[in-house]
């Protein structure tokens, strides 16, 4: 009984001097506060450690850069990999893994027409895949070389076909001509809701109605050569007026605005250079100064009144 007391005497004093210690040690971190964050965690660390070993447990090891009371099991490890845990193993054979297509569609895209795979050829150098008649028309035409990865590709000979993901393209995607088909169509609806390429279209639709009218005037004229045309009188040799066919008329031609005209240096002239380029095209009511001032910046002579053209 005598030998108990004490050594529950001698325990209870140990943990006494511990909590002091622990105390002591608390108080002197909170004192010397300003020295900085590394000397108030080792003063934790060290009030945990004493605290753990006044239980009789083994005293934690924490980081000592950080703040928290962070444990290092394994120097090697981080706090993610020691408090992560491991994704559950999926033993259901019937299992299946959906992903969107979004995700797959650059896979099976081409990327040199940037279209869906025809007739799919791999590269044996870099098993890099494109469709079989662009990865030979550039062969042909460019350098030989990958276009993916740029390396040296020695010939066609190197290309090999792949039937087996022309198959899996065919099986996911289905028909690819009704498949680019709807894809057009979506985008053209996409661009007619958001008024994008209005005015192309609308420049597209006016050109061809435009040709199509000119088309029926030039017709129309075709037929209207049998029918007899309007004379103009003019004035025979001996001064009697006489009356003759004039040239066909082309209907639906326009008289133009613009007149086209040349623009040479005299022979004569010394004292300015020639033009770089002397065909010029204007509007028939230019006025004969702005011509000449055009013509003194182009050649830089001034006063520009002083040209005559």
């Amino acid at each position: 009984m005598a030998t108990t007391a004490n050594t529950a005497s001698s325990g209870a004093a140990s943990s006494a001097t511990a909590a002091a210690a622990a105390t002591a040690a608390a108080s002197s971190s909170s004192k010397n506060g300003n020295n900085g964050t590394a000397s108030s965690t080792t003063a934790t660390a060290t009030a945990s450690a004493a605290a753990a070993a006044a239980v009789g447990q083994k005293p934690p090891i924490f980081n000592p850069i950080s703040r928290w009371e962070e444990p290092l099991e394994l120097p090697s490890l981080t706090l993610f990999d020691v408090h992560r845990r491991p994704r559950q193993v999926n033993n259901d054979p019937n299992a299946r893994v959906r992903i969107p297509l979004k995700v797959l569609g650059p896979e099976f895209h081409c990327p040199v027409c940037l279209g869906y795979m025809k007739k799919t050829s791999i590269v044996m150098e870099c098993l890099h895949r494109f469709c079989g008649e662009c990865i030979q028309k550039c062969l042909r035409l460019g350098k030989k070389e990958c276009p993916s990865c740029r390396i040296h590709i020695p010939s066609r000979r190197s290309l090999r076909p792949d039937p087996n993901f022309d198959d899996l393209i065919n099986n996911i995607y289905g028909d690819i001509d009704a498949l680019e088909d709807y894809e057009e169509k979506e985008i053209e609806n996409l661009n007619k809701a958001k008024n994008m390429n209005n005015a192309y279209a609308e420049s597209r639709k006016r050109g061809i109605m435009q040709q199509a009218i000119h088309r029926k005037k030039k017709t129309q004229g075709g037929k209207e050569k049998a029918a007899p045309t309007s004379g103009v009188k003019r004035k025979s040799p001996g001064g009697a007026t006489a009356s003759g066919p004039s040239g066909p008329t082309i209907v639906g031609l326009e008289e133009s605005t613009l007149i086209e005209y040349v623009v040479r240096r005299h022979p004569q002239e010394t004292l300015v250079d020639r033009l770089d380029r002397e065909y010029l095209r204007t509007s028939r009511d230019l006025p004969m100064h702005i011509l000449k001032k055009f013509l003194g910046q182009k050649l830089s002579y001034q006063p520009y009144s002083h040209f005559q053209v």
